[in-house]
């Protein structure tokens, strides 16, 4: 059974091997089942697992041969790649539909060299659960939230309705969203996201 799953696997291709789509996730636990009970159990036929996998198997190529070709059932069965920052802003309405957390979101950043928002022109949640990024060039790099862990940034946070003693582009800590502040301004709410919360860029 281990020999006939691997030779099926190498049927369907490297795309199969990748990261996993939704129906790619579906194939793999089919597998594990039709093949573990011919392996476990006495009374259940070699052959019988062997069918079952080899249905499978022609089933998923089937099915991807018609989601390839049909953009509709593509979007149905995959979903669709989620935009979860625009020009170093966070959409929470978004990350939120994904069940992507903040912490999460901020831990993919970190595992692409990413430092802090700033450096993001856009970045989407893949239907593979991958994170894609498109940079900003160096010469268009802003002052923008950053992702290393809260013990790691030592900036200090000003609050809505305070006043502002040192002058400069301050950063929302909910979106990241970006905004000058000169000296005696009063601080307030971030018109992205209403958050109360500054750190100076």
């Amino acid at each position: 059974m281990y020999g006939y799953t691997s030779f099926l696997l190498r049927v369907l291709g490297k795309r199969g091997l990748g990261q996993l789509s939704s129906l790619e996730l579906a194939i793999i636990i089919g597998f594990g089942s039709a093949v573990g009970d011919p392996m476990i159990y006495d009374d259940v036929p070699v052959i019988y697992g062997m069918i079952a996998v080899t249905v499978i198997t022609f089933m998923q190529i089937g099915l991807e041969k018609f989601i390839n070709t049909n953009k509709k059932a593509e979007s149905i069965m995959d979903g669709e790649p989620n935009l979860v920052i625009d020009d170093g802003i966070m959409i929470y309405e978004n990350m939120k539909n994904d069940n992507l957390s903040r912490e999460d979101l901020f831990r993919f950043l970190r595992l692409n060299n990413v430092t802090h928002l700033g450096e993001v022109s856009k970045a989407f949640f893949e239907t593979s659960g991958q994170l894609s990024i498109i940079y900003k060039t160096a010469e268009l790099v802003e002052p923008g939230l950053s992702v290393l862990p809260n013990n790691y940034v030592n900036k200090t946070a000003v609050s809505a309705n305070e006043k502002i003693t040192e002058p400069g582009i301050y950063i929302c800590r909910q979106c990241g969203n970006s905004s000058q502040f000169h000296k005696e301004d009063i601080v307030y709410h971030c018109a992205k996201c209403h958050g109360d919360s500054w750190v100076k860029g």
